[in-house]
């Protein structure tokens, strides 16, 4: 039983006559004949009365023909998901990535790839990075989202990265906003409290220099300092791109430090190198979507392969 012999017998249904189901076709009437008598064959029996006026079904034809019209309508159904699958109308985009990278311009990337193609499932998992690489390797997501550089590279292949630069900020209230410029000692000693976030290497070996014996410094995520500063409570280093909305709006000022150095926040979007030329046409368009969004913070020395 094949999809040519169900199309015969549900033209030949419809048309009530072989001649004009052949036509509909585009098929001679011997060929539409021949496979309807496969069909029969395959079905164990007669599925038209022969002889008379009419073409009628037989009961068997009757019992038969939704289930017929059912296989078309899946396959034809199937046949159209699998176009919009080619072409990025359909499909699976799954991504690991850790909670604090998704806010910013990846949220931004996520409501526009929703928007544009809301038929695509787009699945977003937030885990530690260990669990992240695990997703990765198993296959339960093609794309990762993690902090640079990368301990743990085995397989992988970067293939954007992001560079967002860190800067101080306040409550428009607090007493170091009020201040020209401060140094960043009086950043830490003065900010009442200053949040220390765990922002690279780099960013840790100079707390360290400057926290000295007895101060109160507090280390939390990246979302509760955020909230604490909006709420008019301490200072803290945040990525540009998380604030840029609240400094606009005058609920957090930039502070003035005029010694501190030029950190970042450093993220790297990446998939399994084995995976790399076999990423779905929808995955492909969120991370030109996920680029364009972010244009302002790609790497220059990032990569992209898409």
């Amino acid at each position: 039983m094949d999809t040519n012999q169900l199309q015969a017998f549900d033209m030949i249904t419809r048309q009530r006559s072989f001649s004009k189901a052949a036509r509909a076709l585009d098929i001679s009437q011997p060929t539409i004949s021949m496979r309807l008598q496969a069909l029969e064959q395959a079905v164990g029996g007669a599925l038209f009365v022969r002889g008379g006026s009419r073409l009628e079904l037989t009961e068997l034809g009757r019992s038969f023909l939704p289930y017929a019209r059912q296989a078309l309508a899946a396959l034809a159904d199937g046949i159209e998901i699998a176009q919009q699958t080619k072409q990025g109308a359909r499909g699976i985009v799954s991504i690991a990535t850790l909670p604090a990278l998704t806010t910013d311009f990846v949220a931004s990337a996520i409501a526009r790839f929703y928007s544009d193609h809301p038929r695509v499932d787009l699945n977003i998992h937030t885990n530690h990075s260990d669990q992240i690489l695990e997703m990765l390797y198993d296959g339960r997501v093609k794309l990762g989202l993690l902090n640079w550089p990368l301990f743990s590279r085995f397989g992988l292949t970067p293939i954007l990265r992001f560079r967002e630069p860190l800067i101080a900020v306040a409550h428009p209230s607090h007493p170091l906003a009020q201040e020209r410029s401060i140094t960043s000692q009086r950043m830490v000693s003065e900010g009442r409290p200053y949040w220390r976030l765990k922002w690279g290497p780099d960013a840790n070996l100079w707390h360290a220099r400057l926290i000295t014996a007895g101060q109160t410094v507090t280390s939390i995520p990246v979302h509760s300092a955020h909230d604490l500063v909006l709420r008019g409570l301490g200072v803290v280093l945040l990525a540009r791109p998380l604030v840029t909305a609240d400094l606009a709006a005058g609920r957090l000022v930039e502070l003035a430090v005029k010694d501190l150095p030029s950190f970042a926040r450093e993220s790297v979007l990446v998939c399994l190198s084995r995976e790399e030329s076999r990423l779905s046409t929808a995955t492909r368009t969120f991370i030109a979507i996920l680029r364009e969004e972010g244009r302002e913070f790609v790497h220059p020395t990032g990569s992209s392969r898409t």
